[in-house]
């Protein structure tokens, strides 16, 4: 034993002899063992798009509510433009930066529409009478949200068509018959409808609207046929020759007119449609844009570089919802064009992600949507995104939850109705977790999250950043679609940046929260589960 003792005392004098430059040292709770967590890194050099604007349409429910009482609509309206504050700092609305209005066509003027009685809310009045004279005292409603967009400080407007005025269709209607295959406009009305929509945009652009685009077809991959007396809403199909046809002749018209406003096409119905397909109304990117084409129309000096595609049904699986993101930024990139996206709802059943709709809570209405802007933005580069429909009726099973950011009701069931009610809805709040902080302007930059890939980072937690180079200004948005609370640590901070105080203002939408602000340090910040939380502070 005093052998064995002698033994291991010379091999420790030894070790120290050896061993004193170098820390040789095998305690398992020395401190150069700790595997150091990683955290979120913002790499802020790195950068991507640049944020345009978010929107909301009008639809064809802002002409009924904005023919409400004064003290009604304006608070609605309030709602979606205010970038005001309560005393707590709360905002009192979600401050768009763009708002999209309908150029209509008329079904409201027409002794018998075609529509079913049930849907007489998305008829909508024509400036322009059979007889070639305009009343620019029509769509009363929709010049009311315009102005008011404006005097809140909006000043970006866009107009759409869903179809020719009924006057100029081949059928009589706005909407396709079973004997109209293809564009529902008599070709010998093709001038008329080019004169139409630059007289509509002009007024609106002497009236001092800045009016950047206009989308003189919308969704033309669908038939929009119907039975005369059933008609739910206006459209018409349009093969991509007619769309190239046609856009033509409007480009002529807006340069003789003194059009300020650029022609954005296509507004594809679906995001796959802009960049794959085979038939006469699809691949629309490459059929309109490269010069090959027989189609191409990339020349037209009143084209607009901007994309539009909705990205309804475009979500079933999240591996086929980011293909599609990541392969339009392709196709749109080789032409040095930009996407915006300009209509979405939640449309069919991917929302449910496989639960019973009873479980739902209308937070989990937003956190889809904001699930679909964060990988319209992120993986699709957007540089602008629009909701559809500002206003909705619609309070069937769980629609209030789906189709609308504010929610209303007219006081009869009726175009003659003269007064209503209305509440906001989860996905107001959501959206202005981003409209209300992400001004026009501002620049995406690189988020790294160690915790996830692109797959589980979409179904999980996802984040995405933020700045303004003229005031250094960041805002980070994060959505924790899980029911665990997250706590964030920046890998870089101190190193990559720093924020003045060291703090973030945090604003929470969540079961019980609508943009609800705090002030939070930047090493104690936790993302409650089921939330979307929009953080801001000036770098130093």
């Amino acid at each position: 034993m005093l052998k064995f003792f002698k033994y291991v005392l010379s091999f420790l004098c030894i070790g120290v002899l050896l061993g004193c430059s170098s820390d040789n040292a095998t305690d398992p709770n020395d401190p150069k063992f700790d595997t150091p967590e990683e955290g979120i890194a913002l790499n802020l050099n790195n950068t991507f798009q640049v944020i345009d604007h978010f929107g909301a349409s009008g639809g064809f429910q802002d002409q009924w509510v904005g023919k409400w009482p004064e003290a009604t609509k304006n608070q609605v309206a309030k709602l979606f433009f205010s970038t005001e504050t309560d005393a707590q700092g709360n905002p009192q609305g979600i401050g768009l930066s763009l708002w999209r209005t309908i150029i209509g066509d008329g079904a409201a003027d027409q002794a018998n529409s075609g529509f079913s009685a049930s849907n007489w809310f998305r008829e909508t009045e024509c400036y322009l009478s059979p007889d070639g004279t305009y009343d620019w005292t029509k769509q009363a409603g929709e010049q009311w949200f315009m102005q008011k967009a404006k005097e809140y400080g909006v000043n970006k407007f866009t107009a759409w068509a869903t179809a020719p005025p009924y006057f100029m269709s081949k059928n009589g209607y706005v909407f396709s018959t079973p004997d109209v295959t293809s564009f529902n406009c008599d070709p010998d009305k093709y001038d008329d409808y080019a004169n139409f929509l630059a007289d509509v945009v002009k007024n609106y652009e002497d009236k001092g609207f800045n009016m950047v685009a206009v989308c003189p077809f919308n969704e033309t991959q669908y038939e929009w046929n119907a039975e005369v007396g059933s008609a739910q809403q206006s459209g018409t199909r349009a093969t991509n020759g007619e769309v190239a046809t046609v856009t033509k002749i409007i480009d002529g018209v807006f340069t003789q007119k003194g059009v300020n406003a650029k022609i954005m096409i296509p507004e594809a119905a679906q995001l796959k449609y802009l960049f794959e397909g085979s038939g006469n109304t699809v691949n629309q990117v490459s059929t309109f844009f490269s010069p090959s084409s027989p189609n191409y129309i990339g020349d037209l000096p009143n084209l607009s570089s901007n994309i539009a595609g909705h990205s309804y049904f475009s979500n079933g699986t999240t591996n086929e919802s980011l293909r599609q993101r990541k392969s339009l930024k392709t196709s749109i990139s080789s032409f040095g064009l930009q996407y915006w996206q300009t209509e979405y709802s939640l449309l069919g059943t991917a929302y449910q992600q496989g639960k019973d709709v009873s479980t739902l809570q209308e937070i989990d209405y937003a956190l889809w949507m904001s699930r679909i802007i964060h990988t319209d933005l992120v993986f699709g580069d957007a540089t602008g995104w629009s909701f559809w429909t500002a206003l909705n009726k619609s309070t069937f099973g769980d629609h209030p939850f789906r189709f609308n950011l504010v929610l209303y009701q007219p006081n009869s069931n009726g175009p003659a109705h003269t007064d209503g009610t209305y509440e906001d809805n989860k996905l107001l709040w959501a959206l202005g977790n981003f409209s209300r902080f992400v001004r026009p302007g501002m620049v995406r930059f690189e988020v790294i999250d160690p915790d996830y890939g692109d797959t589980s980072s979409v179904e999980n937690f996802m984040i995405s950043g933020y700045k303004n180079t003229s005031n250094n200004e960041v805002v980070i948005i994060c959505i924790n679609n899980t029911d665990s609370n997250r706590e964030l640590s920046f890998e870089n901070y101190g190193d990559g940046f720093e924020v003045l105080n060291d703090s973030f203002e945090a604003y929470t939408t969540s079961v019980t929260s609508n943009l609800k602000r705090s002030v939070v340090n930047h090493d104690a910040i936790v993302i409650r589960g089921k939330s979307i939380v929009t953080l801001r502070a000036t770098l130093k």
